[in-house]
Formats: C-alpha cells, structure tokens, sequence
C-alpha cells in the first residue's frame, strides 16, 4: 500500500518530496490522496514527542491558549464543507487541502466561526490569544471579525496579525492550537481544537489516515 511505502521510505531518511512523487505516481494518486499523506504521514522521531504533548479539553480550563487561527479555521471548514479530514501519524487532525496562502472566506465561515468560539466558551480558558498571518488576503478584516466574536468570552483575548503565526505561536507559553509542524515541535502542550470542535457539535470522530483512504493502485 501506498502509506507503508510512504512511510517506510521517509523513516529511512528520503526526502519527503522525492518520496511523494515516487510513491504517488507509482499508486496514481489524486492530489488530494497525495496532500493527506504528505501531511498525514509523520516519521515517529516527530510524531511520538507530540503526541505526548497532546492534552484534552478538558485540560484547558485555567490555563491560557493560542490558536494559530487559519489553521484552525480551514481544518473546520474542511469538514463542514465535506472535505477529508484524518488523525495523522502524530495524533493531529488534518485536511487534504492546501489552501492555507489562498484561503478566502466562503459561505461556511459564520458557521465555523460558531463552533470554534463555542468550543471555546465550554472548555474556559482563562486566556485566548489568536494569531493570524498576514500575508492572507484581507487578514486585517478576519482579525476585526475574531476580535468581535470573541468579545462573547469571559476570559482576556487577544488577536494579532503578524506575518508568521509561528512565530509567536513557536515561543507561546500555554497550550497551542496548531497543526503546523513547526509550531508543534516547540510548544508544551497541544490542543487539537478542530478535533474538539467536530466532537461536540457534531458527534465526529475522525478517521486515521489509512482508514479514509486504502491507497491501492
């Protein structure tokens, strides 16, 4: 299968790249089998650190939490709009879209931004601060739009566009909220929000990677 390939060459050190080509136009995979396994696939020297790292809803109360708000926010859009959505190797849900750069904001939106601040009201941080990159197209209208909604929380917020939200989301005391490798590897704790979000507004439990897809030729 495809994902064993996958894998089993990226844990011997190919380069992710190279192996995807080789292993996708081996399989004839679509492009959306191809991004869920880019991003799905994770070599365990990565994944194992962060799924220990990995906390629960019910583990925020009291403590404060950065969204890496984009990333959140497609991964929810993905799902409503009907769109594969998995748990990867590292025990992060992610999408198979790759619209990050481009992403504009769709007819999906105002319900996406319900779910995620009512996730955010029963799980009672006793901060959130929200990091958007502004490089995305009209960031600065999203940022008045999440500034607006989380004036429903009781707690402190805080929304910020910078140009990476790594950057702060990378040196971020508290819990993160993230599927960016990047980010992952150096925060404390991880919440996985859009996987919160999907469980109690809709009862989803998503797939693992290679259950959503066989990857057979």
């Amino acid at each position: 299968m495809a994902c064993a390939e996958y894998r089993y060459l990226r844990e011997k050190g190919y380069p992710e790249k190279a192996t995807l080509k080789l292993v996708g136009d081996r399989h004839r995979l679509t492009r959306a089998q191809r991004n869920s396994m880019f991003r799905g696939i994770v070599v365990d020297a990565l994944a194992a650190p962060r799924r220990r790292k990995i906390v629960l809803p019910a583990d925020v109360p009291g403590s404060s939490l950065g969204i890496d708000w984009y990333n959140v926010l497609i991964t929810v859009e993905s799902y409503l709009r009907g769109s594969p959505v998995f748990i990867s190797d590292d025990g992060i849900v992610r999408d198979s879209s790759a619209t990050h750069g481009s992403y504009r904001s769709s007819e999906l939106t105002a319900r996406a931004f319900q779910e995620i601040v009512g996730q955010l009201k029963a799980m009672a941080p006793s901060a959130v601060d929200v990091f958007l990159d502004a490089p995305i197209a009209f960031s600065g209208l999203m940022a008045e739009e999440v500034r607006r909604r989380l004036d429903e929380l009781p707690c402190p917020t805080q929304v910020s566009v910078a140009h990476s939200a790594d950057y702060p989301l990378k040196a971020y005391e508290g819990i993160v909220a993230s599927s960016d490798s990047v980010i992952l590897d150096s925060a404390p704790r991880i919440l996985d929000l859009p996987r919160a979000v999907m469980q109690r507004s809709f009862r989803f439990i998503p797939p693992l990677l290679h259950d959503l897809y066989s990857f057979s030729p």
